[in-house]
């Protein structure tokens, strides 16, 4: 059943509806619309169409969600990536050799993490429909920050296999968690830049990894039996996530309408500015026609495809990067461990060099494309150019520029925030395209045979083969998106409707297909 609007607001609350007419002829405009038909719950009462929130005010709101709710996104994707790549700095500080580690080992200590993010990420997604999002973070961040204490003191094989897969599986929640987090507070045009702020934080943790790393180094054991180096940098990581993970739990609201710090009006217009996203807050029903239509549209398997050649690539770069610039480029243990800083630091600005591009030009699919013709000029200096004292350092700046691809994960993010609709259909997709993630991941680490060490020359050749094939599919992708949103301007043409209209069918829980006000991203 519907829910009527609820408008109990003073006349002096502003905005959502912009467009360059002045705010009287807007509300003018839309007063005489018929009541809307909301089945988002969480909004519900929180609805007023007739809301103006001009540019001053949404800067205002944005700037407060910048402040309260973007750092704890960053804490906890911080605290996740150090725990997850907690094993590529260690792998050259002992720890092979101290847990027996032999032939395909250390790949696997990946493979089966992104194993039990495959398995997990069907259940996180409908977790995440059904209970308070918020919540349903701190619940896995808890669980595997007593995972990463667990990885701290394991000495055997299998033990960490068992570790590295439950890892996985609690955190398959992670990104879909982060995702719809941010659709509920920020609008469609600044995703791409939120998106990039939050992805950075795998590249700082990398950073501060390859510090600690180098210092850990330095730790020498003594008679009295103290923890090895490589453990003193997992127990370190094991804390952060400790910290992050009780911040988050105090502190991360569940949605704009769940907001302690937030009184009834300020609530009302959170919600209306994301109005234009046509994605609602939240809806806890399932709906089966949402499912049918996630199971015929080609734009769902288009995004995994994407999903996961990407990460059959930056998988296994991530995994074997220290050893490759330790083993293949010849540097020592404890410079490997420093240069991975400016790693780093290229990832962090290749994130957001293309949340800048993306937002200046709103040509997603072409800046994916150029980032990654970057990462094949990368590729190819590295097969033709062999390793010697004369070439490591052209080696190294080679390296460096397949960390542009990885900027293509916030871009893939991007697309499936803003271009899925219907929380049964986000549900699905959400869950489908982090499966992809997953299986991309596990799989990549297996592209480099022992036996191919140490420069993994045939590894690289199956890289550019896959990076033509993305380049295929973003293509493939855009024109198909293009020719839907041609076909949603020529009929709202035909009924006289404005482009630029009210939204008023944002909060139908109606799907991105369903939804004639909707506009895909290209």
């Amino acid at each position: 059943m519907s829910l009527p609007t609820v408008n109990h607001h003073d006349a002096k609350t502003q905005a959502v509806y912009i467009d360059e007419k002045g705010q009287d002829d807007q509300i003018e405009d839309v007063k005489h619309l018929p009541v809307e038909k909301v089945t988002d719950t969480e909004a519900a009462p929180y609805l007023d169409h007739t809301l103006i929130i001009d540019e001053a005010e949404n800067k205002r709101l944005k700037r407060m969600i910048d402040r309260r709710i973007l750092p704890l996104l960053c804490l906890a994707y911080f605290a996740q990536a150090m725990d997850k790549g907690a094993t590529s700095p260690i792998s050259i500080m002992g720890w092979l050799e101290d847990v027996n580690a032999t032939g395909q080992d250390y790949a696997l200590t990946s493979t089966v993490l992104w194993i039990g993010l495959v398995a997990g990420n069907p259940v996180a997604s409908q977790l995440i429909r059904r209970f308070p999002v918020a919540k349903v973070l701190a619940f896995s961040m808890l669980i595997w920050t007593a995972l990463a204490f667990w990885l701290t003191f394991s000495l055997q094989v299998p033990h960490i296999l068992a570790n590295r897969a439950m890892l996985g599986f609690f955190e398959a929640s992670f990104n879909p968690c982060l995702v719809t987090i941010m659709v509920q507070w920020y609008l469609s045009s600044e995703q791409a830049v939120i998106s990039a702020i939050w992805h950075s934080f795998t590249s700082l943790s990398t950073c501060l990894q390859s510090i600690m790393g180098y210092g850990f180094y330095h730790v020498r054991e003594n008679n009295g039996g103290s923890l090895k180096s490589w453990q003193y940098l997992l127990l370190t990581a094991a804390c952060i996530s400790a910290v992050a993970t009780v911040t988050v739990f105090l502190l991360l609201p569940d949605s704009p309408t769940r907001a302690r710090w937030a009184n009834e009006e300020l609530k009302t217009k959170l919600v209306e500015r994301v109005r234009s996203n046509n994605q609602g807050i939240k809806q806890k029903i399932w709906k089966s026609e949402q499912a049918w239509e996630t199971a015929k549209d080609p734009q769902v398997y288009a995004l995994f495809a994407l999903t996961f050649c990407q990460t059959l690539v930056i998988g296994g770069v991530g995994k074997f990067s220290a050893l490759l610039i330790n083993r293949a480029f010849g540097f020592d243990v404890a410079t490997s461990q420093l240069l991975k800083i400016p790693v780093s630091v290229v990832g962090v600005c290749a994130y957001f060099l293309m949340a800048y591009l993306q937002q200046k030009y709103e040509q997603t699919f072409l800046t994916m494309i150029a980032f990654t013709l970057l990462n094949m000029v990368g590729t190819i200096v590295i097969v033709c150019v062999p390793p010697g004292d004369k070439t490591r350092v052209g080696l190294m700046i080679a390296f460096l520029l397949l960390q542009f691809f990885g900027a293509c994960n916030t871009a893939t993010s991007v697309v499936l925030s803003r271009n899925i609709a219907g929380q049964t259909k986000k549900s699905i997709a959400y869950a489908t395209t982090f499966m992809a993630w997953g299986a991309g991941n596990a799989v990549s680490p297996q592209l480099f045979w022992s036996t191919w060490a140490p420069r993994y020359i045939p590894s690289l050749y199956i890289h550019l083969g896959l990076y033509a094939t993305y380049i295929l599919l973003a293509l493939a992708t855009r024109t198909m998106l293009i020719r839907r949103n041609s076909a949603k301007q020529a009929a709202k043409a035909l009924r006289g409707e404005r482009e630029d209209g009210p939204n008023l069918h944002a909060f139908e829980d109606l799907t991105d297909l369903q939804n004639p006000d909707y506009k895909y991203s290209i």
